[in-house]
C-alpha cells in the first residue's frame, strides 16, 4: 500500500492503491481545511514536493482553480481531489 507523509508533523500513513487522498488526512487529524470537496473553492489545497506523479491526473476543474490561485506549478494540488497511486509527501499550506 502506497505510504502519505504528512511534512508538516512526520505522520505517516497507509492507503489503498487508488484511494482518496483526502481520507488518510480527515482520519488522521491533520490539519487541511476541506470546504466544497468538488475542486472549485481551493480550500485544500497542498503542496507535493515528493511524488506529485503518483496522484491521479488532474481534471480541468481543479486545473483551472489552481490556475486562478496562481498555483498551477507542478507543485500544488487539491488535496479533495487526488487519488493515491504511489508513496507521496504533502504540506498543509
Amino acid at each position: 500500500m502506497p505510504k502519505v507523509k504528512f511534512i508538516n508533523t512526520g505522520a505517516l500513513a497507509e492507503i489503498p492503491l487508488g484511494g482518496a487522498l483526502k481520507d488518510p488526512v480527515k482520519d488522521n487529524g491533520w490539519p487541511i481545511a476541506f470546504g466544497c470537496e468538488d475542486g472549485v473553492c481551493g480550500t485544500c489545497v497542498i503542496r507535493v514536493p515528493t511524488g506529485f506523479g503518483d496522484l491521479s491526473p488532474m481534471e480541468e476543474t481543479e486545473d483551472q482553480t489552481l490556475e486562478m490561485m496562481c498555483l498551477k506549478d507542478g507543485e500544488h494540488r487539491l488535496c479533495c481531489q487526488c487519488k493515491v497511486n504511489g508513496d507521496v509527501e504533502i504540506e498543509g499550506m
